[in-house]
């Protein structure tokens, strides 16, 4: 990676930074390379995606059903998006959903006219029962969620909540028209999209995005063996990898600023609101890989909250500290906590 230009290492400066929580992403109690066998024999053994899942080895959408991700998050990307878009969002596009898409009553009796899900693959329930124990979660908190109780199916509770779901590469947000989106989420996901796919991805984004639309994305900077540096110590022939993609550890290794640059490469302005900072390095390589070399700064930074805006809509200057106050602190709460 070449020297940053001055507007990129401008808007990689977070605006706030939080210690990192201790054990944060530490996982189970194993040296990292034991972690890194395990996971790689079970993808060998065919014990990965869909089949994982079936036999508990997997957890996508950690928390489904905890009360803060299905109500509290979406509550609070509501606030944020009416604070700087000074109206409410109407449309939604969430990126990598998971299981999430049990939120889609949530998200539509807040307001939500049309709400699109994409993900690469499909892992939310089919079964109905988790949707409508949302609506009532919702319902409970005085949200007008739509009624599911007639829906024999999530295709029929994603019809009555305005809902979509998509699968597969980049290519397919081809299926949502140009500048219809208010506002994009992501929760910890792109660090998982492939380097070569990440631009493509953030095209489509900038496509959909209205012209004073807004972004929001979670991103962790942290290994997946034990929330280090650990993946940096292997090259880019072994960690790209299909059978460590398989492994479900695989995360492309962008630092902030890398992430921060391409976004603006494809057409946003950002903003980085706060950041979970280490004082020091953590575990990792006392050298990288040559292959996953980054700058010094970027491997302080454990997990960051980007906005981002189409360029020459909401101007950056927009989004100082005390823009940045209690609702940016109300969404990051909702992230910061030990996994």
């Amino acid at each position: 990676m070449g020297l940053m230009d001055q507007g990129t290492e401008e808007a990689s400066r977070p605006l706030r930074q939080v210690p990192v929580p201790r054990g944060y992403a530490r996982g189970m109690p194993l040296p990292w390379w034991a972690k890194l066998g395990i996971k790689l024999a079970l993808a060998k053994l065919g014990l990965h995606g869909a089949r994982a899942r079936r036999l508990g080895f997997a957890e996508p959408s950690f928390g489904a059903e905890d009360p803060a991700r299905l109500l509290d998050g979406p509550m609070a990307w509501l606030r944020r998006a009416e604070a700087v878009l000074g109206r409410p969002p109407r449309s939604l596009l969430e990126i990598g959903p998971g299981r999430m898409v049990l939120r889609a009553p949530v998200l539509a009796g807040l307001g939500f006219r049309r709400i699109w899900y994409a993900d690469p693959a499909d892992s939310a329930p089919m079964d109905p029962a988790p949707y409508r124990a949302a609506a009532g979660a919702a319902r409970a908190r005085g949200i007008p969620v739509p009624d599911l109780e007639d829906c024999p199916d999530r295709a029929a509770i994603l019809a009555r909540c305005n809902a979509r779901l998509l699968t597969g590469g980049p290519g397919m947000l081809a299926a949502i028209p140009d500048g219809s989106i208010d506002l994009v989420v992501s929760e910890v996901v792109l660090e998982h999209v492939r380097r070569e796919d990440l631009a493509p991805l953030l095209t489509q984004l900038r496509r959909v995005t209205a012209p004073r639309g807004l972004g929001l994305h979670w991103i962790d900077f942290h290994d997946h063996l034990g929330g280090g540096l650990q993946h940096l110590r292997l090259s880019d022939g072994f960690w790209a990898s299909p059978l460590v993609g398989r492994a479900g550890i695989y995360v492309n290794r962008l630092g902030l600023s890398a992430m921060v640059s391409r976004f603006r490469r494809a057409g946003f302005a950002v903003t980085v609101p706060e950041a979970m900072a280490w004082p020091s390095r953590p575990s990792g390589p006392r050298r990288p890989h040559p292959e996953a070399m980054r700058p010094a700064a970027d491997d302080l930074i454990c997990h960051a909250l980007l906005e981002t805006r189409p360029a020459g809509g909401v101007e950056p200057s927009m989004l100082t500290e005390a823009c940045a106050g209690a609702t940016a602190r109300s969404l990051w709460s909702l992230h910061c906590h030990p996994r």
